[in-house]
């Protein structure tokens, strides 16, 4: 039974994962209706694991828990995306658009942590490992973009072992926005194209 069970997460893990590339290089540049695919396996993954807000990482007490043990970099963060958001010139538009990114972010940390994190943790019973194919595989969904793999990558792994700490991912997408943000700002746009990914990299930069 624990063979079988930790196969099912690492199937889930994958699977998922490869739900979500298949919806970015094929099925949404012919409608973006397909997006409700990977919204459907993460609803029927929620009901099948009886998950709850806490076990989600959406409980109000571990939020407040990581923002108290966060707070150093949280803080520098928000206060530099606002600086920077002064600096452009358009502060309220600027911030507006970081909220929408923010909500975004929410969704990421929402699947990376559930849908993959998780499961690989719970079928290898090893953390690190866990924390780095997690990396691994948020990478992958940034194809091709030299700037976001790379980044995402680093990242994938820190988030899953700061949740695996603080299970809080409002706390997690805060973090992500602001260090999304800066790297934005900080790397050429003919790099980042935007943040874009999958063959919109390529062609919505013409």
């Amino acid at each position: 039974m624990g063979v079988l069970r930790s196969a099912a997460g690492l199937a889930e893990a994958f699977g998922f994962t490869a739900v979500v590339l298949a919806d970015i290089w094929y099925l949404r540049p012919n409608s973006a209706w397909w997006d409700l695919l990977p919204l459907a396996c993460v609803t029927v993954s929620m009901f099948a694991h009886r998950e709850t807000l806490t076990s989600l990482g959406l409980s109000g007490a571990e939020f407040v828990a990581a923002v108290r043990s966060w707070r150093i970099p949280l803080i520098a963060a928000v206060i530099a995306a606002i600086a920077g958001c002064i600096l452009e010139g358009r502060p309220w538009f600027l911030l507006f658009r970081g909220f929408l990114y923010f909500l975004w972010c929410v969704l990421q940390q929402f699947v990376l942590q559930n849908m993959i994190y998780r499961r690989v943790r719970d079928a290898t019973g090893s953390v690190w490992s866990a924390c780095v194919l997690a990396g691994i595989l948020f990478a992958a969904a940034h194809v091709p973009n030299p700037v976001l793999v790379p980044a995402t990558l680093l990242w994938g792994i820190a988030a899953a072992r700061l949740f695996e700490s603080r299970p809080s991912i409002i706390a997690l997408a805060l973090l992500q926005t602001t260090l999304s943000a800066l790297l934005l700002w900080l790397t050429p746009d003919d790099w980042s194209h935007q943040f874009r990914i999958g063959p919109g990299y390529w062609y919505d930069a013409r």
